[in-house]
């Protein structure tokens, strides 16, 4: 019985370790970009205030960042979502108003597929360094390295945490990317949509982001099943297609 009670926090233990490094990455930067492309924009409220910085704890959100991701994990989520304070932005101080909206919009999202991009090209490279080195076909290591998603402390090899934390940060990225694109004010899709719309269109539909993540939650907690229909083929789409794009050269 207290065997299975320490494995299991040694599980949990592991868990988190191995997707603070992605959750990080994701949340952080999305953020940050939103601050500097506004910053580009004419928007420099971000900047006054201090917050376009890698330090996390300029942009923690004690629920978002912290309280939510260790809940999934516990209850052995297949997505681990997080979420940063949002960057102050004022558009009203952009140059252009949708050319604004538009761009800054579109930063935090594009960033983390970029990050997709990058760590799974990381990844790629560090198979195949492994593959010459131990004469493992770099497809074997990969199908491996992919089973490592929920890493167990009986697991706990270097490859199988290092494969894991590359997995989660892909993954990570790409889920946010996704998910703010829907377009549900306030979310970052919405704000897209919103800069192509006539002003008094724009102005309704995004003051629909008052109640908006009342909606979001309850597509996803209340409509699971066909929320996460529609979600889940471009998530596994971008997974595989983007964060390892490098598997057709296999």
């Amino acid at each position: 019985m207290t065997g299975n009670i320490f494995s299991e926090f040694g599980d949990f233990i592991l868990q988190l370790l191995v997707a603070v490094p992605g959750i990080y990455l994701a949340v952080v930067l999305h953020e940050v970009m939103h601050g500097y492309v506004a910053m580009k924009n004419g928007d420099y409220t971000a900047k006054s205030l201090g917050r376009l910085t890698l330090n996390p704890v300029k942009h923690i959100d004690i629920f978002g960042s912290i309280l939510m991701p260790i809940l999934l994990l516990l209850l052995r989520s297949n997505i681990i979502f997080a979420y940063a304070k949002p960057v102050p932005i004022n558009p009203t101080y952009f140059r252009n108003f949708r050319k604004g909206l538009r761009n800054t919009s579109l930063a935090g999202p594009g960033t983390n597929l970029v990050l997709a991009f990058v760590m799974g090209s990381l990844y790629g490279l560090l198979i195949f360094t492994v593959s010459v080195i131990s004469k493992i076909p770099a497809g074997d290591l990969l199908n491996e390295g992919l089973g490592y998603a929920l890493l167990r402390t009986s697991q706990a090899s270097v490859f199988g945490v290092i494969s894991a934390i590359f997995v989660y940060a892909i993954r990570i990225n790409i889920f946010l990317a996704i998910f703010n694109f829907i377009p549900i004010p306030p979310l970052d899709g919405s704000k897209i949509v919103a800069s192509f719309l006539p002003e008094e269109a724009m102005l309704r539909y995004l003051s629909i982001g008052r109640i908006g993540f009342f909606i979001i939650f309850a597509l996803m907690f209340l409509g699971g099943n066909i929320f996460w229909s529609f979600l889940d083929p471009a998530i596994n789409f971008l997974f595989l297609n983007l964060g390892f794009w490098w598997r057709f050269l296999l």
